[in-house]
């Protein structure tokens, strides 16, 4: 007969530099190191979108750039996952090429995560419409649970302005 499990064991969390992501991450390492869980530190790269204007040369993306990619996966695990090293918890990183949302929903699929968290920018309204959110499409899509934060509590972050607590 299996035995049941319980609690979170592995949470995905979604990086990519901006203060929602440090908050989300903040969470995450908090929720791991109280539950003993392992955090999943992703960080997607975007496809790069074409505009043919038919008038200049085109220019090499960075996304396709090697020395380009190893800077960003260096800062990416020096930089955003500090917190999560700080906080001692079991970690891990990966980069991935694709759509935020995809790759998210994808790698919490592929390591049987028990939560994705993402932060949340508020867009809204039309920039919603236009740009995309990567909370809302996970929200509407993952089959796994998904927590959205909207910002560090005041006094959490490290730099010297204060975000509104989720």
């Amino acid at each position: 007969m299996a035995t049941k499990r319980s609690g979170i064991r592995r949470i995905v969390v979604g990086v990519d530099g901006s203060e929602h992501s440090e908050a989300a991450v903040e969470w995450a390492a908090r929720m791991a190191k109280g539950m003993g869980s392992e955090v999943v530190a992703v960080f997607a790269i975007a496809p790069p979108v074409y505009f043919d204007t038919a008038y200049s040369a085109p220019v090499p993306l960075p996304q396709f750039d090697p020395e380009w990619r190893a800077e960003m996966k260096k800062e990416f695990e020096r930089d955003w996952c500090k917190r999560l090293r700080t906080a001692r918890v079991k970690y891990r990183t990966l980069m991935e090429d694709g759509r935020p949302a995809s790759v998210l929903a994808a790698v919490g699929d592929k390591v049987d995560a028990d939560l994705i968290v993402v932060g949340r920018r508020g867009r809204g309204g039309i920039a919603e419409l236009v740009l995309g959110s990567v909370s809302h499409e996970l929200v509407m899509h993952s089959k796994r649970p998904v927590l959205v934060i909207s910002g560090l509590a005041q006094g959490e972050r490290t730099g010297g302005s204060k975000r509104r607590a989720a």
